[in-house]
């Protein structure tokens, strides 16, 4: 058995290999650093496949069977009748939701929504205000360094047909250890860091043996596996809140390097973290006592009004829930190369700074679900400035060689000085091709997509949501009271 680090100086992870008379379901005995305990065998897991489990390094007693059967109805799969929704994931915390069972259906593991258009604030549609367009820019917090990106996406990318839908809904959830690493943190403020751990999901023995038994292949050639029943192997790194990022060994080139690559992609595919923010701010004018020299060296004092936003409410509720778990991995590249061969060309490339990476867009009508969200806000009386705005975390996924070189460019430090110093900084660009000065080829490939959706309507995302939309008490008397501060202050 193999052990690893956990951050919990209490627990460990071990790979425990099942016995090859044991199938889903049924329970073995593993011996332990820290004694025998009782292991399930996952849905999807048979005998001679290897597992990782938590255990602590304290001595832990078999369970008995009373304790066993207590433990299987807290895993019970979560349900989602009528106007269920989710708590925000994104800098927020999360409630005690009730682990997801290894080998629920994708069918049954979606939310059901009611249909649109029997409540009264179905055909509501709200319009941005002048004043809101114009906050946009300084209200919105989704500046470049917050590591969120906007999902704006509406269906424009290629996607699953009607039938590879059908088989999808039959198969296992893929497991989301970004999501789960965020719900189960005590500091949702912080970006993800660290290794990227899978629990309770076997490791592939053989990626080819992965790849060659795929769910389907999609028309433009890429492999949909089953990462319910093996995930690659390759050491994963949490890239803050944009996703995740490698450079195993295994990733880089050798007989099975595009079968590691494929499995590596089709592994952390996973849907990302999407989210409704309500910003509610107002402008207030204030003054200050300004002081300059002039010329002459005389001393000038006067006094200068200046406008600042202040923030009234800001909150996020979670819509990943609705957000289907299987990405479509395609490609955009300008020169048609498809997405094999985007692969191939990494494989193949010796620049120390070659890079390979895949985005993912979420498909669904935002303008829509803003104007929804922004109207029904008015309606409840709001009539300051507000901003709504879809962030996203989890949307890409990168990998790239390890050497001296990339070891300076991905650390934060050394590629601060050189981008100060601009002198390594445009050496380095230049050798990587950013600028296409040096005659060759493109090396930081970033045209791999994946196009995951929304399959619901906008009313009945809003209808979901509107039981979690709040704005604070708020008045047409003081509103006026604020616009004769405003005039006469």
């Amino acid at each position: 058995m193999e052990d690893r680090a956990h951050s919990d100086p209490g627990m460990q992870l071990l790979s425990v290999t099942v016995p090859a008379e044991c199938s889903s379901g049924e329970t073995f005995h593993a011996d332990t650093p820290s004694g025998v305990m009782a292991v399930q065998v996952p849905q999807g897991v048979t005998g001679g496949q290897v597992i990782q489990i938590w255990v602590s390094h304290s001595a832990s007693p078999t369970p008995s069977e009373t304790e066993r059967q207590q433990l299987l109805r807290q895993q019970e799969p979560p349900t989602a009748p009528g106007h269920a929704f989710t708590a925000p994931v994104l800098h927020a915390v999360d409630p005690d939701d009730p682990p997801l069972v290894m080998g629920t259906p994708v069918e049954d593991f979606m939310p059901k929504l009611a249909s649109p258009g029997d409540d009264k604030f179905s055909g509501f549609q709200g319009h941005m205000d002048p004043q809101d367009a114009g906050g946009e820019a300084e209200a919105a917090k989704l500046s470049p360094n917050s590591g969120f990106a906007e999902a704006s996406a509406i269906g424009t990318g290629a996607y699953f047909s009607a039938g590879e839908m059908q088989v999808l809904m039959g198969q296992p959830v893929p497991a989301t250890p970004f999501e789960q690493h965020v719900r189960s943190r005590h500091d949702p403020s912080r970006a993800p860091a660290g290794e990227v751990v899978y629990t309770a999901v076997p490791v592939a023995t053989s990626a080819t043996s992965a790849v060659t038994t795929p769910i389907m292949t999609t028309g433009v050639g890429m492999p949909v596996l089953n990462t319910a029943r093996a995930i690659s192997g390759a050491k994963t790194q949490y890239d803050g809140w944009s996703g995740i990022k490698s450079c195993d060994e295994r990733l880089q080139g050798g007989p099975a390097g595009m079968d590691e690559l494929t499995l590596f992609f089709n592994t952390h595919n996973t849907r990302p973290l999407v989210g409704v923010q309500c910003h509610g701010w107002h402008k207030e004018r204030r003054t200050r006592q300004v002081t300059h020299t002039d010329k002459e060296g005389r001393m000038h004092r006067r006094t200068e009004e200046y406008l600042v936003t202040v923030t009234d409410f800001d909150y996020k509720i979670d819509l990943t829930a609705f957000v289907f778990p299987f990405g479509f991995i395609d490609s955009v590249d300008e020169r048609g190369l498809s997405p094999t061969e985007l692969m191939g060309k990494y494989l193949s490339d010796v620049n120390l700074l070659k890079s390979l990476e895949l985005r993912k867009e979420v498909q669904f009508d935002y303008e829509a679900l803003r104007r929804q969200v922004h109207g029904y806000l008015r309606y409840l009386g709001w009539r300051r400035g507000l901003t709504i705005s879809f962030p996203k975390a989890n949307y890409t996924i990168r990998v790239y060689q390890h050497n001296w070189l990339s070891q300076m460019w991905e650390n934060c430090l050394c590629n601060m000085l050189c981008h100060l110093t601009l002198v390594p900084c445009i050496l380095m660009r230049v050798y990587r091709g950013d600028c296409n000065c040096s005659g060759h080829s493109e090396h930081a490939e970033s045209d791999l997509r994946s196009y995951f959706r929304i399959n619901y309507h906008v009313l009945q995302v809003f209808e979901a949501i509107r039981p979690s939309l709040w704005v604070p008490g708020w008045s047409g008397a003081a509103m006026a009271m604020e616009m004769v501060r405003n005039v006469f202050w």
